[in-house]
C-alpha cells in the first residue's frame, strides 16, 4: 500500500529538481511536463496503484476462501519484492528488469489465486 506513495515521492523530488517548484494548485498539469526518471517515477506510481488492485483481489479472495496464511506469506511477500524492483527499475529505465519484475508480481498474483481452486 505504501509504494504508491513512494514513487510519488520520488516524483515530486524529480518536480522540484526538473521545474524548481512543486505547483500544488496544479499537480497533474506540472507532471505532465515533467522528463527522464521524474516522468518515469510518476509512471511507476500510476503502475503500482494498478498492480495493488490487482493483488488486493487476489489475496482477498484467498482471504475469503479461508486459504491459510501460512500458504499465502511467500508469494505476498515475493510479489512485494517484484513491486519494489519493478518500481526502482521503472524510475531507473532499466526496462527488462521492469518487464522481469512486472511479469513476477503478476505470476505471484496467480499463484495466491492457484491456492483457491
Amino acid at each position: 500500500v505504501l509504494l504508491p506513495y513512494i514513487w510519488a515521492t520520488v516524483a515530486v523530488y524529480y518536480k522540484k529538481k526538473q521545474l524548481g517548484v512543486v505547483d500544488v494548485k496544479l499537480p497533474r498539469k506540472q507532471t505532465d511536463q515533467l522528463e527522464g526518471a521524474g516522468y518515469r517515477a510518476n509512471a511507476a506510481q500510476s503502475n503500482a496503484w494498478e498492480a495493488l488492485a490487482v493483488y488486493s483481489v487476489c489475496f482477498l479472495t484467498a482471504a475469503v476462501a479461508e486459504v491459510s496464511p501460512e500458504k499465502i506469506i511467500l508469494p505476498a511477500s515475493l510479489w512485494v519484492g517484484f513491486r519494489v524492483l519493478h518500481g526502482a527499475s521503472y524510475v531507473a529505465g532499466i526496462a527488462p528488469v521492469r518487464m522481469f519484475a512486472f511479469a513476477g508480481g503478476m505470476a505471484c498474483n496467480f499463484w495466491i489465486l492457484s491456492m483457491v481452486l
